[in-house]
């Protein structure tokens, strides 16, 4: 039986179906028949639809499963690194394969589509934690079941907008000038910003966050020490900041617990370590726009997301009091949807605004479960403060008084951070009930996914935002029209939102002048390269570029041998592209923004093999062409592959899919067939 307390505070509306879901599995760690049961009369929802749902979503359990959970991820990037010969060393280790659990009931092993923290692949999670750059030797420490702490590493950290000042008076930039003074008078003195992010943490950071407080406050050394996100340097993890004011920042990795000395003795005798700093050139090759505070930020901190300007452009967006302004600065910097579609943002905006109905949302989709894409967590866990500024922007310009930030459901750190800021900003006075002093109203919930390629697909989220499979809805009425509950909804990932703030605060002139026009975006390197991690570039850049001066070029010394470029619904480019530059809509695509290096070493065949399984596996299954099509695609895989036999199937998928995600699936296949035949062709 579930704990009474579990569902009671859940409203009886189909809309809570996931989150209770996701309450009872936390507890329980699966969904037992009786649970299913009880939820479908708390929530009354027929049995068989819980059911249905429940069965929909990866991250859902509807069978017991190990006291310990084990999952090796041998997605494309671990794949590169080792990730298979990790998971081999686990299975023998174990004695069971991947998908089985011990006799004894101690440990359940399995793969993992991909744990988002590929810029320190190969990667393991162990019951939530998740543990980088493993090698198969580690397995038999990953696989203990002996008495140890597998909880996921934390950090003691304080939230430090818990005390809000006093409300002040007058217009919204007299208002916000008072948030300023009062953040100004909290301003701390020289820091040390640990780069704690998911990545971070996977390899040591909370470790290195908790000598550099102890040896800080041992020493009583001038300086608080800051657990901040990622600031990109994922290869050189963990990182840390020197921040002082009046002088450059200073960064440095990585820093592991034993180096701690070092550096704070480096510091204390006022010299730069240069065996520890990191290239300066490696972020002059950047033009970083939306991650200019990464790695720096407190994201516990609200005050020092306003010391460095987070809310301004909001606050004098409010003062000017016209929100056809904001739609119209997006439209001058022909800002356009950084989730893969590159719609035009202000479009959809503008439909939203002229559109009839009460009330009007808008929609975060910060999912993110493509294989290989890992940018938006980097900017949640960052910047926290930027996207809440971003989101009531974007919501104002648009009518809407109620926001939704869907948020992948493994992506803890994003949900916690993201959650802390949104507490702060609407403790101070920036989100909530008539912001800065004016009639606009805003209440922003979050929500987290439960895992599903398929929720990239934007009518597919508002499904599961409303209790359903998630599955993709037929268009016209598109969502500015007819979105969540039948009301106008804007759909933007959290890359495209990130933007909004610098494009108000500097015109969309400014913007458009990057990038030949499309701005800057974010790509996520891993592979062989390197320096893996998240990197801005202006739009237009060569992977050339992004591989070698950026990248580093490839690690194992062998040749560059193919590039997988934007995911499983992206492309596997030849090096002779190297030289063309990226673009929306142009030769080569930049897609969502993954650049999966591989070395000579790597066959394409395997590549196309990893990407189009997970597509298979990864289909929500109403369309036909999609569920039956790229299981056959994927079975050609087996032999030779036959273009006569392909590519009119492909054609078939790509044609008579109902969503993006069907139609890019064969994408890996054909680009495959034209740039490397030889390797699909061949026996």
């Amino acid at each position: 039986m579930v704990r009474p307390d579990l569902l009671s505070h859940y409203p009886r509306e189909r809309t809570w179906l996931l989150p209770a879901l996701q309450a009872v599995q936390r507890v329980e760690g699966w969904l037992s028949p009786e649970a299913l049961d009880e939820v479908a009369a708390h929530l009354r929802v027929p049995r068989s639809e819980v059911w249905g749902v429940a069965s929909h979503y990866p991250e859902l359990r509807l069978a017991p499963r190990g006291r310990r959970l084990v999952r090796v991820c041998t997605g494309l990037a671990c794949l590169a690194r080792g990730g298979r010969e990790v998971l081999g060393a686990c299975e023998q280790a174990l004695g069971v394969r991947a998908g089985e659990t011990t006799p004894d009931g101690a440990v359940t092993l399995e793969e993992l589509d991909c744990a988002f923290t590929c810029g320190v692949a190969p990667v393991a999670e162990v019951d939530h934690r998740y543990v980088g750059r493993v090698t198969p030797a580690d397995a038999p420490r990953l696989v203990a079941t002996a008495d140890r702490d597998h909880s996921p590493a934390r950090v003691t950290v304080t939230d430090r907008g818990h005390a809000p000042p006093v409300a002040g008076a007058g217009s919204p930039l007299a208002r916000f000038a008072a948030l300023k003074r009062e953040a100004e008078r909290r301003r701390t003195g020289a820091r040390l910003a640990v780069g704690v992010g998911t990545c971070g943490l996977a390899v040591g950071a909370a470790e290195t966050y908790e000598a550099l407080r102890e040896e800080v406050a041992r020493g009583n050394l001038p300086f608080s020490v800051v657990a901040a996100g990622c600031n990109g340097l994922c290869w050189a993890a963990p990182v840390v900041e020197v921040l002082r004011d009046g002088r450059p920042r200073l960064t440095t990795g990585p820093i592991t617990p034993d180096v701690v000395p070092r550096l704070l003795g480096a510091l204390s005798a006022n010299m730069a370590r240069q065996d520890l700093a990191v290239d300066p050139e490696y972020m002059a090759a950047q033009q970083r726009v939306l991650i200019e505070r990464c790695g720096m930020a407190d994201p516990y901190d609200i005050a020092d997301a306003l010391r460095h300007s987070a809310y301004v452009a909001l606050a004098h967006a409010l003062e000017d009091g016209r929100p056809e302004r904001v739609i119209e600065e997006v439209r001058a910097a022909s800002l356009t949807g950084r989730g893969g579609a590159y719609f035009q943002t202000a479009v959809k905006w503008a439909a939203c605004r002229a559109a009839a109905g009460q009330p009007k949302f808008l929609v975060v989709n910060g999912e993110e479960g493509e294989p290989g894409i890992f940018k938006d967590r980097h900017l949640m866990e960052g910047s926290p403060h930027r996207l809440i500024e971003a989101v009531v922007l974007t919501a104002w310009a648009i009518g809407a008084s109620r926001a939704i930030l869907y948020i992948h459901g493994e992506a803890d750190l994003s949900a916690e951070r993201v959650g802390v800021a949104l507490a702060q900003a609407r403790a101070w006075g920036l989100v909530g009930e008539e912001i800065l002093g004016t009639s606009f109203s805003l209440e922003i919930e979050i929500r987290r996914g439960a895992g599903g390629f398929v929720l990239g697909e934007e009518t597919a989220l508002l499904e599961s935002l409303e209790g359903q499979r998630a599955m993709p809805r037929t268009r016209p009425p598109f969502p500015v029209e007819a979105g969540l509950w039948g009301k106008p909804t804007v759909i933007n990932n959290v890359e495209t939102l990130f933007a909004v703030p610098s494009i108000v605060s500097r015109g969309g002139a400014w913007f458009a002048g990057l990038g030949g026009g499309h701005g800057t975006k974010l790509f996520g390197l891993s592979g062989h390269l390197r320096r893996p991690g998240i990197v801005e570039m202006e739009v237009g850049c060569t992977l050339r570029t992004l591989i070698e001066d950026v990248g580093g070029g490839i690690a194992t010394g062998r040749p560059l041998g193919a590039i997988v470029l934007g995911g499983p619904s992206g492309i596997v480019v030849h090096p002779r592209h190297l030289d063309e530059p990226l673009v929306p809509r142009g030769p080569v695509n930049p897609g969502t923004g993954g650049v999966v290096a591989l070395d000579d070493t790597v066959g394409v065949r395997e590549a196309v093999r990893t990407l189009l399984a997970f597509n298979t596996r990864e289909s929500c299954g109403k369309c036909t062409p999609c569920r039956e099509g790229t299981a056959r695609l994927l079975a050609m895989l087996d032999g030779p592959v036959d273009a006569g036999r392909v590519k009119p199937l492909a054609e078939t998928v790509q044609l008579a899919s109902l969503c993006g995600l069907g139609q890019a699936a064969p994408l890996a296949m054909l680009s495959a067939l034209a740039e490397f035949p030889e390797a699909l062709t061949r026996p």
